[in-house]
Order: structure tokens, then C-alpha cells, then sequence
């Protein structure tokens, strides 16, 4: 019977074991990309919507690629959507903020127009049809108008009320200001096109 020498068995040993480990490294760096769908670009997750809804913020990982932000997602199982801001190269980012965007099956991620950002979505979330109905672009939202809270004046005060907590999922083009109730004989000038101020008489 031929017998090989212990050496060579245990070099042949470690060659195999380095072979396994490269061997299946690399599939989880390929398959974890793979495993997410780009969402539409110029869109940042709504974080206080998202949150209000069941969404849970993870982490933010010190990251500096788009490819390393979609793993440190792969990373964690609750992990379903990894957003971030676009850097000054290709494929580098400024930012990377990992959510879990599912509570209760449902899946309650909003998102607004916003430049610079782009996202990517677990596929098996993003082909389950949970993410249809709040995919960043599918819809056209209507504008959610915020003049700010209830205030209350005296006569002969002045008010100035300012509208940028306002917000669409589209970029917002432009404010209208109209008094809809209240006394009529207020006197209404607008400042810039996001506040104005009036003259309750």
C-alpha cells in the first residue's frame, strides 16, 4: 500500500481549506449585490413618514462605496433598504443609512424627491409586491401644505407664517397663500414665496 507523507497530506489539507474559504467569500460579495434592486435615483427615504408607519432605522455604516453600503445590509437580516448620498466619484458616497422598511408584512417606506440620493431595495421585498404602492416614483402624491401650528393674535398684531415644513414627493414649484376662514379684514402680504405675513384689524 502506498502511503504520502504527512506533510504533503497537511499542505494538501490547508490548500483545500483556503479554497473553500475564497470559494465562498466571494459568492456572498456577488450574490449580495444581487440580491437588491436599484430604486429610482434622486429620491431619499422620508425618514419621519417611514418611522411614523413602523419603519426602524438600523445604522449608519462608515462606508465610502455604494457596493459596501448594499453589503452592510446583507449583513443584517432585518435589513431591507440601504439609501445613501451620491459621492464626488462613480460609485462613492458621502452617506449610508440601512432601514428596515417591513411592520407587519407591510411594507411602510416613503419616499420624496430629492437630489443626489439613490437606494436600493431588497429584491425579495421589491418583487413581493409589498413596495408597489410606495415605490419612490410609481405615484404622484398629492402636496401636504404646512403652514406651521395653530397661533393666536390680538387685533392690531401682526403674524408671519412661513410654509418650508411643507412637502411632495415631487419637487414643490411654487405657494399659494389664501385666507380660508377667520376674519375676512386681515391684511395678507406676501413676504417670499414660502411665508407671509398679515395684519389682523
Amino acid at each position: 500500500m502506498t502511503t504520502l507523507p504527512i506533510g504533503l497530506l497537511l499542505g494538501a489539507l490547508v490548500c483545500f481549506i483556503v479554497f473553500l474559504v475564497r470559494a465562498e467569500a466571494q459568492p456572498f460579495g456577488e450574490q449580495c449585490l444581487d440580491s437588491f434592486e436599484k430604486g429610482r435615483e434622486d429620491f431619499v427615504l422620508d425618514t419621519d413618514d417611514s418611522v411614523k408607519y413602523g419603519a426602524t432605522f438600523i445604522i449608519k455604516p462608515k462606508v465610502e462605496s455604494t457596493n459596501d453600503c448594499i453589503r452592510s445590509c446583507c449583513k443584517d437580516p432585518k435589513c431591507n433598504v440601504a439609501f445613501m448620498e451620491n459621492g464626488s466619484g462613480e460609485g462613492m458616497i458621502k452617506s449610508c443609512f440601512l432601514f428596515d422598511c417591513l411592520y407587519k408584512q407591510q411594507y411602510v417606506c416613503r419616499f420624496v424627491r430629492k437630489k443626489g440620493f439613490l437606494n436600493y431595495i431588497r429584491d425579495v421585498v421589491y418583487e413581493s409586491d409589498l413596495a408597489t404602492k410606495n415605490l419612490p416614483g410609481e405615484v404622484d402624491n398629492p402636496p401636504e401644505a404646512n403652514g406651521g401650528p395653530d397661533r393666536v393674535v390680538q387685533p392690531q398684531e401682526s403674524l408671519t407664517l412661513n410654509g418650508n415644513e411643507s412637502k411632495d414627493d415631487h419637487d414643490i414649484v411654487t405657494y399659494q397663500w389664501h385666507l380660508v376662514s377667520g376674519n375676512t379684514s386681515a391684511v395678507i402680504e406676501v413676504e417670499n414665496i414660502d411665508t407671509f405675513s398679515f395684519l389682523v384689524s
